[in-house]
């Protein structure tokens, strides 16, 4: 846990951290992740979240005003270059709002790993956000 100026404190003066953050994923034709966009940071200003970009980075296709090759921060879209993984978990299914979730270990195009996951549940059943919502999971 962790106490910054930017979050507002709960009752035990703690934040939680590697908590799920909202994601865009454009899909391939077969489903899988190829190009990520992350929603920008609550509590930060929109200046502070973009960084220049890389010299050589090229418009991603279909993505208007977009940098390839970007670390996937605050609106910015990286590419997908591999899924190193890919697995589903289902648990908590005796309580009112089971998790399902699909999730996949993927290298973007700087090199870096990331896992994301699709939450399967649907917001009438208690899902965070629309169903088959995506996620960046940090750990």
């Amino acid at each position: 846990m962790e106490q910054t100026a930017r979050t507002p404190l709960r009752a035990d003066g703690l934040r939680p951290l590697g908590l799920p953050r909202p994601i865009d994923v454009q899909l391939t034709p077969a489903g899988l992740p190829h190009r990520l966009r992350a929603a920008p940071r609550p509590g930060l200003p929109m200046r502070a979240q973009h960084s220049k970009s890389r010299p050589g980075a090229t418009s991603a296709p279909g993505i208007p005003g977009s940098t390839a090759g970007r670390r996937p921060n605050s609106g910015q879209i990286s590419e997908v270059i591999d899924i190193s993984e890919i697995w589903r978990i289902a648990e908590e299914w005796w309580r009112d709002t089971p998790i399902r979730r699909t999730y996949f270990r993927l290298v973007l195009d700087d090199g870096r790993p990331l896992t994301v996951f699709r939450d399967e549940r649907a917001a009438s059943e208690g899902g965070t956000g629309a169903p088959g919502a995506w996620f960046e999971q940090r750990y």
